[in-house]
C-alpha cells in the first residue's frame, strides 16, 4: 500500500509554498450566472469572481467546504442573495452590521467553523471595495 502521508520529518522548513498547496487554496473560478442557484465547489477554487450584475434573487450553494478553509466572493448587481451548503444541516453567521449592497462591488468573505454535515457552522462577513491605492 502506498504511503499517502507526508511525514513532518520530511519536509523541511519553508519546503513548501504557493505551488504546492491544493486548487482549494490558490485557484479563482469566474463565474457569467447571473441568478438562481450557484454551486460553489470549494474542492476546486478558493476565490469565485462574478463578472456580471447580479439580474436576479441568487442562491450561492457552499459545496466541499472544509473546517478554518476560507473562500472569497466578489460580487455585484442590487439582488437578494441567499446562502446555503451542500451539509444536511449548517448554520451561517454574520460578522459585523454591514449587508450586501447591490449598488457597489462586495466582497463576501466565508469562513468554515465547523464542517460536520450535520451541524456545519460558518461565519461570513461583507464589505464594499473600490480601486484604491491609498488605504
Amino acid at each position: 500500500m502506498a504511503q499517502t502521508k507526508i511525514k513532518s520529518a520530511l519536509v523541511s522548513d519553508n519546503a513548501i509554498d504557493h505551488a504546492e498547496l491544493a486548487a482549494r487554496y490558490t485557484e479563482v473560478q469566474t463565474i457569467t450566472t447571473q441568478s438562481g442557484t450557484i454551486n460553489l465547489d470549494t474542492s476546486a477554487y478558493s476565490i469565485f469572481r462574478l463578472t456580471s450584475a447580479l439580474n436576479g434573487a441568487t442562491t450561492f450553494n457552499i459545496q466541499n467546504m472544509k473546517t478554518a478553509q476560507v473562500i472569497d466572493i466578489t460580487v455585484t448587481g442590487s439582488q437578494t442573495i441567499t446562502l446555503s451548503s451542500d451539509d444536511s444541516s449548517e448554520t451561517f453567521n454574520k460578522v459585523g452590521s454591514t449587508d450586501y449592497d447591490g449598488s457597489a462591488a462586495n466582497l463576501i468573505q466565508i469562513i468554515c467553523i465547523d464542517d460536520n454535515d450535520s451541524a456545519a457552522i460558518y461565519n461570513y462577513l461583507i464589505g464594499t471595495y473600490t480601486s484604491d491605492t491609498t488605504p
